[in-house]
This record gives C-alpha cells, structure tokens and sequence, in this order.
C-alpha cells in the first residue's frame, strides 16, 4: 500500500463520528449476536464453474490518522467441487461494470482477452482443478472508505495498571455488516488482564489480548462499539490493534463481473463479492493525560 498523508480518523471528542455519510461503494457477553448472513445461491444444475470478485483492504492507523490505505482485488473463476467440466474446455463473454474506482488493471493473457469497453472474452481449458485468477486490479487511491473504524484510546494509572478503550464502528454503507471481526492487542510489559468488556481471550505468552466477534452491524454514529481492557503492570510501549475481518456480497470498490448468456449453462449467473482485511493495525498514541 501507498503512503497517504495524514487524514483524520475520527474527531478528537467523542462520541466517534462515522467515516464517512457515502455508500461503500459510491452508492462473556458479546456485542452482537451473528447476523443471518444472506445464503450464497446454490449454482444451478449444470453450472460447474462460479465467478468471484474478491478485495483486501490494506490500512496501517496511528491514533486516530490514517497512514496507509491501499485496496486491492481480483476476479477469478472457481471450479466447483463435483460437477463435470466440458471435455473441450469453456469459452464465454465477461462484462465488467461500475469500475470507475479501479485501475492498474492486469489481465491473465492465458485466459481473458479484452474486447475493449469493459467486455473480454474468456477461454477456460479442460479439467480447471484450482480457483484462477482473470485479471488483478487496484482502487484509486483517492476512494478510501474505511470498512471498520477502530479510534484507540488508552492511559496508565497510577495503582499500576493501563486501561484501553477501542471505539468501533462499521461503515454505515456495509448494511449486512462485517463478520468473523477479530481485535488482537498487543500489550507489551503487561503482566496479566485484570478486566475486559466484553470478555476477551488473554494470550500471556504472547502478551496479547483477543476479542473475537461473529458479526458486527452499522450503529448510529454516536453509538459505536465499545470495548475495553485493563492490564496488570506497565506497559513498555504504547498497545498495537491487529484488525481482520470478512465481508461477503460486498466489495469496497463496487466493481461489477458479469457473465455473458454464452456462459449458460456452464458459469452459474450469481457472482460471489467478498472482500478481507489484510494488513490492518492501529497504533495507540502515547497515553492520555
């Protein structure tokens, strides 16, 4: 990911505001229980492979600033499990759409060629056996929607603990959410974990704290999510969050693969959207007065 310069995550005062008001895409206790998330549609009897638009987001945060953001994607065909391929292999159309937030596109010669305007035409040999990439692609690097806000804030009391509080909040545009969220913290120097809300994972070998949530939905943007932690001893430096996280029906950049009716019946019509966290932390700044 490219260096950016420093934007503002989140306004000094709370409560956290949201990102941003744009659609993602231009248009013991736990926090939430797991959404129902919409059902992936069963491909169609004779389908037997399945067009994915998969994207990481890469993003590096001190304090409240971002520092680095960088999206990335590709489109690949899966070959499903137990259906038959053509003995002859597969050729078909590809449109793509709503790309206006894309660039440095790089397309696999061996199995798409361009037809110009956003159409290509793909040949697929016989027996495909792994998932393969048809082109690779980057965001511009001026649409950085931020899929999970997470504004840090954490102190050093005098009894000889610090606490840390990590103020959350899906982008109001991902109205299915996110799933699969994991906040892993690190805490060097701390000796233990005294309290946490809600209940956290305390990995003491590694000095490290996990929060796992199966799903988290958009909030109002003076509700965010709210988690805190109080560690034993002083920390030797300030804590680090590792984000991850998951997303599916949904791509940061929106862009659109569809297949051509030549591809009945062989491509199934649904595509899959997804999209990850990839390289994604937060740096605390030095403690609160």
């Amino acid at each position: 990911g490219g260096a950016a310069s420093a934007t503002p995550l989140a306004p000094p005062s709370l409560p956290l505001r949201a990102a941003s008001t744009t659609a993602l895409h231009g248009g013991g206790r736990s926090h939430a229980a797991p959404s129902p998330r919409a059902a992936l549609q069963a491909p169609p009897a004779g389908a037997c492979y399945q067009l994915q638009v998969i994207e990481r987001v890469d993003a590096r945060f001190e304090g409240r600033e971002m520092r680095q953001f960088a999206t990335a994607g590709e489109v690949r065909v899966l070959p499903l499990s137990g259906r038959p391929q053509p003995p002859g292999g597969v050729s078909f159309s590809l449109a793509l759409g709503s790309a206006d937030k894309v660039t440095a596109v790089r397309e696999n010669g061996t199995l798409l060629q361009s037809a110009g305007g956003g159409s290509y035409k793909v040949k697929l040999p016989p027996s495909l056996g792994a998932p393969a990439s048809l082109l690779k692609y980057s965001a511009v690097q001026s649409w950085r929607p931020i899929p999970l806000k997470v504004v840090p804030e954490w102190r050093s009391g005098a009894d000889g603990t610090a606490r840390l509080q990590l103020l959350v909040a899906p982008h109001p545009g991902l109205k299915g959410g996110l799933q699969n969220v994991s906040l892993v913290v690190s805490a060097a120097g701390a000796t233990g974990l005294a309290s946490s809300e809600p209940a956290a994972e305390w990995l003491g070998s590694t000095q490290q704290l996990r929060w796992r949530e199966a799903a988290l939905r958009p909030r109002p943007p003076s509700q965010p999510y709210r988690f805190v932690a109080v560690f034993s001893g002083v920390l030797s430096a300030p804590p680090t969050v590792q984000v991850s996280f998951s997303c599916d029906g949904d791509n940061p950049t929106g862009l659109r693969a569809t297949p051509g009716a030549d591809a009945t019946p062989s491509v199934a019509a649904a595509v899959q959207r997804r999209f990850v966290a990839g390289q994604y932390s937060v740096a605390c700044d030095g403690p609160a007065a």
